[in-house]
């Protein structure tokens, strides 16, 4: 073997432009390594899981992006040689959503100077490595400097230092300085969204109103999704925390823009050979067409709670690839023989992938399939529709318990919307196969209409500050009143506004 291999300097620009061509990628890189560290902190007792935190600053107007995790950090001893490594990790991808070695240098191609700073618990200094990303692009010019290889490239354009720092810190931060104003970085609310999708976040359980039972399944299922607290800001003093985008209402049918909502959350396992490869869920909706929004459209597959490839990647598990544009839902992957490629826009195709994909394309994509199909032909049906639009009130009825009514006028108003569902459900003939969903339905009008009827959760008994009854008595008068005058979308705005002041969460 020759002993004189080189490594060209061309393949730090494969590595890094022709790895990443979105600009966008770059916040996943970084947030999957920040989670494998919190997850480590975790796990040797050096932090609580409440403790755990990624901060991430946007800064526009000074070209400048920060990710900062409180995880494990790097030790003084080898925080050079795994910063300055390339392609080489000592993850593994059977526990770690980082594992291959070439993900922190994402950024080195959208920005003047890449700059990693960590230090570990019980050290008195930091490690400083700091990459000049122009002189890089300058080294790399087709045809100049043919003489260097990739290391001797490296070390022209690092700088490595330490400084003292507290004992008792642990960080791992990266800095971005001199962001390029051609990539789509710098907008913060372009960045929210993109966090939103493909990061291990928690649900907004106001949101989405199924999240407590989707959590119950994965766990009964042996599988606790693990999601961390991501916050996102122009500055320190601005970071607010980002929620997964799933949403129980939304709009559906891209131009006429219909209401649309999740009537039931479907779960399913997928076992091959005897083995649990994922489990999944998708909302059972009306089906009125593909997804306005696309934060949620498609089915999205995660590994470990990070999104793998977009909301397009399972389109080959329909026949019609474009009813998982009509589908909302989540494939949460649980076996080590699927492993996300190097792009993480899909896994790696080995036979354990295409089992996965024909076994999806017998179950839940001919199930959706179908589903879509029976929606369509009853869209018609006068009796399919009262059963429908019941099912949503029905639905409705739920949230608002849980959620509290704005006012007793509220309360009083749902109960005579719901007796007067109820009556008209009772004089709809409906067609035999519906016959066994009106049975069911009446159920849990009755149902609905039992606990709407007991339930005494008004927002207004949040407020968990000092505030003495007669000011109560009074908010609640001013609620009624709300409520009397003003259409239902707005007084949930304000009374939500005045809960969240009187708690003292915003000022």
């Amino acid at each position: 073997m020759d002993e004189n291999i080189q490594v060209g300097k061309y393949t730090l620009e494969s590595l890094t432009t022709g790895m990443y061509s979105d600009p966008k990628i770059i916040y996943r890189e970084y947030i999957q390594n920040s989670v494998d560290a919190l997850e480590a902190a975790v796990q040797c007792n050096l932090i609580e899981p409440q403790s755990m935190r990624i901060d991430i600053i946007v800064d526009a107007e000074n070209a400048y992006i920060s990710i900062r995790d409180n995880g494990t950090g790097i030790n003084s001893s080898n925080a050079v040689p795994t910063l300055m490594n390339i392609g080489s990790s000592q993850k593994r991808h059977s526990n770690n959503r980082g594992f291959r070695g070439i993900g922190r240098l994402g950024g080195m191609s959208y920005c003047g100077r890449l700059v990693f700073t960590t230090s570990a618990e019980n050290e008195n200094t930091k490690t400083i490595v700091e990459f000049d990303c122009k002189k890089l692009r300058q080294l790399l010019v087709p045809g100049a400097n043919e003489d260097m290889d990739l290391a001797t490239v490296l070390s022209n354009v690092t700088q490595i230092r330490r400084e003292d720092e507290k004992k008792e810190r642990h960080y791992f931060r990266v800095e971005l300085f001199d962001v390029s104003g051609f990539s789509d970085l710098l907008n913060i609310e372009t960045a929210r969204s993109y966090i939103a999708q493909v990061a291990p976040l928690p649900y907004k359980s106001r949101s989405f109103f199924y999240s407590p039972d989707l959590h119950r399944f994965l766990s009964e299922n042996g599988y606790e999704v693990e999601e961390f607290p991501i916050f996102l800001g122009e500055s320190n003093s601005e970071l607010e925390p980002i929620y997964k985008p799933n949403r129980h209402r939304y709009h559906s049918d891209r131009n006429k823009k219909k209401n649309d909502e999740i009537l039931s959350l479907r779960t399913y396992r997928v076992e091959i050979d005897g083995e649990l490869y994922a489990l999944g869920w998708y909302g059972v909706c009306n089906w009125l067409g593909s997804l306005s929004e696309h934060e949620i459209s498609g089915i999205r597959v995660r590994k470990g709670n990070i999104l793998i490839g977009d909301n397009r990647t399972l389109n080959n598990i329909f026949k019609e690839a474009r009813f998982n544009g009509w589908t909302q839902g989540e494939l949460f992957v649980v076996t080590d023989k699927l492993i996300p490629n190097a792009r993480r826009d899909d896994f790696e195709q080995n036979e354990a992938y295409y089992k996965l994909i024909a076994a999806l394309q017998d179950g839940v994509g001919t199930e959706i399939t179908k589903l879509i199909r029976e929606a369509s032909s009853l869209r018609n049906d006068v009796s399919a529709k009262v059963i429908t639009e019941v099912q949503k009130q029905v639905n409705d009825a739920t949230v608002t318990v849980a959620e509290g009514f704005n006012s007793s006028v509220d309360k009083s108003r749902l109960l005579d919307q719901l007796t007067a569902a109820e009556e008209t459900l009772k004089k709809t003939k409906v067609r035999e196969d519906l016959k066994p969903k009106k049975d069911e339905l009446q159920q849990q009008l009755a149902q609905a209409i039992e606990n709407v009827a007991d339930s005494s959760n008004y927002k207004m008994n949040q407020v968990n500050t000092g505030v003495d009854k007669k000011s109560k008595k009074i908010l609640a008068i001013v609620s009624d009143i709300l409520s009397e005058k003003l259409a239902k979308p707005l007084v949930d705005d304000i009374i939500e506004e005045i809960v969240t002041v009187l708690n003292g969460k915003k000022e």
